[in-house]
C-alpha cells in the first residue's frame, strides 16, 4: 500500500535542534481503525513528534500524509480530518464546558443547529452533562481532561490523536473512556495515543510503538511486541486443595519447566512460549486436581518499555 492508503504515515521525519539534538528518523504507517499507542520516556520527542503530525513544526527532513494530505503544505483540509487532546490544555477559565465547545465548533464552521446538537451530544458522551454551565475554572484535573476528548471529537474527525487522554481521571472514568475509545474506532475512526499508562494503553492499544532518544526502537501489533519480550511464559494456577502429589504430578509433565507455590497459588513456568493453559487444566484434572482458575503471564508492556531503556531490544517482525 501507498502512505495515501493510511490515516496517518511518517516517513523518515527528522526535527533538528542544534549539532547535537535530533529527533528522528522515524517512520510510521497507523493503519485504519487502529488504536495506536505512542510510548517513550519523557524527553525522547512524543511531543515533537506529534507536532510534526500536527502541521505545527515542519520536519527537516522526511514527510507526514495525514489522508495522503501533509499538514504542513495543506492544513486546511489535512487537519479537517484531525482530533487533538493535548495532555495538559490550556482552556480560557472563564469559559464554561459549554461555551468552549460552541467555540471551537465556531471554528469548524458548524451551523447553530449543527452545533447545539453535537455539544450536548459531546457533553453527555464524555459525561459533563451535569457541568455544562459550570466555568472551567471550577473543573477538577479529570474534568478538563473530559472536556479535552470532547472538543477533540467536535469535527468528528476520523483520526484523533490524544496525548495523555485519561491523565487525572478516577477509575471509572477511565474505564468508561476505554470503552469510549474502542466505540470510535468500531464506528470507523483510528486512534493514535501518547501515554506513559502502559497498563491502560495495553488493554486498548491494537498496535504499539516507541521511541526512545529520538529514535523509534519498536513498533508491531501488540501481541506480537509482548510475545518479543517475553522471555518465558507461565501459568497461575488455583487449586481448592495444594498438596504434594499434585504438584509433583504437575511438575513431570513433559511441556513444564518449573513448579512453585507463591502465596496460595501455583506458579508453573513453561519450556516453551506457547498458551497451553487448555492443556495444563485437562492434566490437571486427569490427575486429580480440582481447578478453581488460571492465568497466563508473559512480557507486559512495561516490560517491553524497561527493558528498551536498558538496551535490551529482542529482535522484531516487521509488521
Amino acid at each position: 500500500m501507498s502512505t495515501d492508503d493510511y490515516p496517518l504515515s511518517t516517513n523518515g521525519i527528522v526535527k533538528n535542534y542544534g549539532p547535537k539534538t535530533t529527533i528522528g528518523p522515524i517512520s510510521m504507517n497507523i493503519g485504519k481503525k487502529w488504536i495506536f499507542g505512542f510510548l517513550g520516556p519523557n524527553g525522547a520527542g512524543k511531543t515533537t513528534t506529534i507536532r510534526m503530525i500536527l502541521g505545527l513544526s515542519k520536519p527537516n527532513n522526511g514527510s507526514v500524509t495525514v489522508f495522503g494530505r501533509d499538514p504542513s503544505k495543506d492544513p486546511e483540509r489535512a487537519l479537517k480530518n484531525i482530533g487533538y487532546a493535548p495532555e495538559l490544555p490550556n482552556f480560557q477559565t472563564f469559559f464554561s464546558g459549554e461555551d468552549l465547545l460552541n467555540f471551537v465548533a465556531k471554528l469548524y464552521r458548524l451551523s447553530t443547529s449543527e452545533r447545539r446538537t453535537r455539544v450536548r451530544e459531546l457533553l453527555e458522551m464524555v459525561g459533563l452533562r451535569d457541568h455544562a454551565e459550570k466555568k472551567i475554572g471550577k473543573y477538577s484535573k479529570g474534568m478538563v481532561q473530559r472536556l479535552s476528548v470532547a472538543q477533540a471529537l467536535i469535527n468528528d474527525p476520523d483520526l484523533v490523536i490524544m496525548d495523555e487522554p485519561t491523565l487525572g481521571m478516577d477509575p471509572a472514568a477511565t474505564i468508561y473512556f476505554r470503552d469510549l475509545f474502542k466505540t470510535l474506532v468500531s464506528d470507523g475512526r483510528t486512534i493514535f495515543i501518547s501515554s506513559h499508562q502502559l497498563d491502560e494503553v495495553q488493554k486498548i492499544a491494537t498496535h504499539v510503538g516507541m521511541i526512545n532518544k529520538g529514535k523509534m526502537v519498536f513498533q508491531g501489533t501488540t501481541p506480537s511486541i509482548l510475545d518479543a519480550f517475553a522471555k518465558d511464559y507461565s501459568i497461575e494456577v488455583e487449586l481448592e486443595t495444594i498438596n504434594q502429589k499434585i504438584l509433583e504430578k504437575i511438575g513431570q509433565l513433559d511441556y513444564i519447566d518449573q513448579v512453585k507455590v507463591i502465596n496460595g497459588k501455583v506458579q508453573i513456568k513453561l519450556k516453551e512460549k506457547r498458551d497451553l493453559r487448555a492443556t495444563l487444566a485437562e492434566d490437571i484434572i486427569k490427575n486429580g486436581g480440582r481447578l478453581l482458575g488460571m492465568a497466563l503471564n508473559k512480557a507486559t508492556l512495561e516490560d517491553a518499555f524497561v527493558e528498551t531503556l536498558r538496551g535490551e531490544i529482542p529482535i522484531l517482525e516487521k509488521n
